[in-house]
């Protein structure tokens, strides 16, 4: 269903008619996703309408493998999706207030709704809430070359004192302490305020 997605749609026609949808959409079309995490992918989006204890629901089953930005190495990762969720579909706030609380509701205002967005918004409570890769996954990834852009690894400061040259000897790691002399420096400016 190339270029329908983000078409309203009629979900009473849809309910009544226990109509079943199937659409690809690139993750660039969904609408409200957080540019800052998801980078890529295509999302498979299958919706099954019907009725159930008088509201209309669709079931939204959604596959694909997207890519993302991990929150800890802010490189690139691959996360596959395989959800599968009821959603029950109301046209107003008063209507989702009505809705029993087990069922995620879902606002088609005024009985219409969009395909993408209802799968962008199941996509988003899909997500994790911080990507990460795997454990161990950062550092394999660390290992390899800084990304294009991204600074390199940060030197070690000398600290005066830690050898007799004031520098690090061989084979020491540096240590900087940037508070050492806090002390000094306030009880100074306390007896110059005196």
């Amino acid at each position: 269903m190339p270029g329908g997605a983000s078409k309203l749609r009629d979900v009473r026609k849809l309910a009544d008619a226990r109509a079943t949808l199937v659409l690809d959409i690139p993750v660039a079309e969904l609408p409200g996703l957080p540019g800052e995490l998801v980078c890529s992918g295509e999302l498979h989006a299958q919706v099954q309408f019907g009725r159930e204890q008088g509201f209309m629901v669709a079931q939204v089953a959604l596959r694909g493998e997207l890519e993302l930005i991990c929150q800890r190495c802010m490189r690139p990762m691959p996360l596959p999706i395989a959800s599968s969720s009821p959603v029950l579909l109301v046209e107003s706030e008063a209507d989702a207030e009505a809705a029993p609380v087990e069922w995620e509701t879902y606002l088609a205002a005024e009985g219409r709704l969009s395909l993408a967005a209802l799968a962008a918004e199941e996509l988003l409570l899909a997500l994790p809430v911080v990507p990460l890769h795997a454990d161990g996954g950062c550092h394999a990834i660390a290992a390899q070359a800084p990304a294009p852009g991204a600074p390199g690894p940060v030197p070690p400061v000398a600290v005066a004192g830690t050898s007799g040259d004031g520098a690090a000897g061989a084979g020491e790691q540096a240590t900087t302490r940037p508070f050492a002399d806090l002390r000094a420096l306030l009880d100074g400016s306390a007896r110059t305020k005196t």
